[in-house]
C-alpha cells in the first residue's frame, strides 16, 4: 500500500480522533470537531477527493498511526497536538474540560508510543498548540483573504520564522539539554529528509541554524555513538558468557552421563549449570560408605568434591576449594 503524504497523515490522525467519542462504537463526530480538520485541509490545500481517498486506504480509524513512526518532528508534533485539539473540543463520555474520555486517551497513547518523543512534551507544549491553532484556524473556512495572507507567509518563509522555527528550536534544545544526542541526530536527519514535502505544506524553511548546530554536535554525537556501540558489544559478550555458563557440557563414561562442570546427570538438564563454582568433574572410581564397595561418580579434578549426582542448582552448592 502506498504511504500517506504528510498532510494526509496529520489530517487523518485528527479525523480518527473525532470519531472516538468514548460513548459507543457507532458514534458520530461533531461538526465542531470536523471543522478543525476542514480548516487544516484548507491550510494544506487538500480537496475532499484526496482526503476521502486517504481515509479509504485503511480498514480501521487508527490503522494509519504506525506511519508516524519514521516521520519528521513537525509531522509528529502536528499529528499529536491536532489530535488533542480535536479530543478536547467536545466533552464526551463523562469527560470534563480538562480530561479526555478513556477511548480518546487510549488513542492519544497509541500516538505517543508511535512517535516516541514524550520526553519533550512539557517543553514544547505551548509552541506546539500555537502551531496547531494557526493551522486549524476556523477563519480559513470563511475568509479567503486570510488564506491568501497565509499563502504569502508560506512563500516568503515568514510562517516558518514566526511559528515553526521557534518550535523546532525548543524541540532540539530540549533533547540537547537532556543529552539525548542520538534522538537529536535522528530527528535532524528526518527533518532534512522530509524538507521538500514539508516546504510544499508550510512554505520556505531555512534550516541553516539546525545544520550549523549539527556540525557543532557531530563530534560529540560520533563519540557517544562509538561508546554506545562498544558498550552494546560488551553487553552482548556478557550475555553470551552468561548463557554459556548456564549450559551443561555432558560427558559419557562407563555408561554414565554427567556434566563436566556441575556433575549433574541428564535428568537435571532443565536446571542451569553452575560453572561459576569453579569445579571440573571427571568420572572416577569412588569408595562408597554403603552398598557396593566402589562406584563411578563425578569427582572434581581441582578440589576432590564428589558430586553424587546432586541436582545442579540445589541449596548446598559449594565453591571449588581450589579456586
Amino acid at each position: 500500500m502506498e504511504k500517506l503524504k504528510l498532510d494526509e497523515l496529520i489530517c487523518l490522525t485528527a479525523w480518527s480522533t473525532a470519531w472516538i467519542d468514548g460513548r459507543k462504537d457507532d458514534s458520530k463526530a461533531s461538526d465542531d470537531e470536523k471543522n478543525i480538520i476542514r480548516a487544516m485541509r484548507a491550510f494544506f490545500k487538500m480537496d475532499l477527493n484526496r482526503f476521502n481517498k486517504a481515509v479509504e486506504k485503511f480498514k480501521t480509524i487508527s490503522e494509519h498511526v504506525v506511519e508516524l513512526e519514521d516521520k519528521d518532528p513537525i509531522t509528529k508534533i502536528m499529528a499529536r497536538y491536532s489530535a488533542l485539539k480535536v479530543a478536547f473540543k467536545e466533552n464526551e463520555d463523562g469527560a470534563d474540560k480538562s480530561n479526555l474520555s478513556d477511548k480518546e486517551w487510549k488513542f492519544i497513547q497509541t500516538i505517543d508510543d508511535t512517535i516516541n518523543i514524550k520526553i519533550v512534551y512539557d517543553d514544547i507544549k505551548d509552541l506546539a498548540y500555537k502551531l496547531v491553532d494557526e493551522i486549524c484556524a476556523p477563519e480559513f473556512l470563511i475568509d479567503n483573504e486570510l488564506l491568501e495572507l497565509i499563502d504569502f507567509e508560506k512563500e516568503s518563509g515568514i510562517l516558518f520564522e514566526r511559528i515553526i522555527k521557534p518550535l523546532l528550536l525548543k524541540f532540539f534544545s530540549s533533547l540537547e539539554q537532556k543529552k539525548l544526542y542520538d534522538i537529536w541526530e535522528e530527528n535532524y536527519f528526518l527533518l532534512v529528509q522530509y524538507k521538500p514535502e514539508l516546504q510544499d505544506m508550510y512554505g520556505q524553511m531555512d534550516l541553516k541554524a539546525f545544520d550549523q548546530r549539527y556540525k557543532e554536535l557531530k563530534p560529540l554525537i560520533s563519540k557517544l555513538i562509538k561508546e554506545r556501540n562498544a558498550n552494546e558489544k560488551q553487553l552482548a559478550k556478557q550475555n553470551i558468557e552468561a548463557e554459556r555458563i548456564k549450559t551443561h557440557e555432558y560427558s559419557v563414561s562407563n555408561g554414565i552421563h554427567y556434566c563436566r562442570y556441575c556433575g549433574g546427570d541428564e535428568k537435571w538438564r532443565k536446571f542451569d549449570c553452575k560453572r561459576e563454582l569453579g569445579h571440573k568433574y571427571t568420572l572416577r572410581r569412588v569408595k562408597n560408605k554403603f552398598g557396593p564397595d566402589f562406584s563411578f561418580q563425578p569427582v572434581c579434578n581441582n578440589c576432590g568434591d564428589i558430586r553424587h549426582y546432586c541436582e545442579p542448582d540445589n541449596e548446598n552448592n559449594f565453591t571449588c576449594k581450589a579456586r
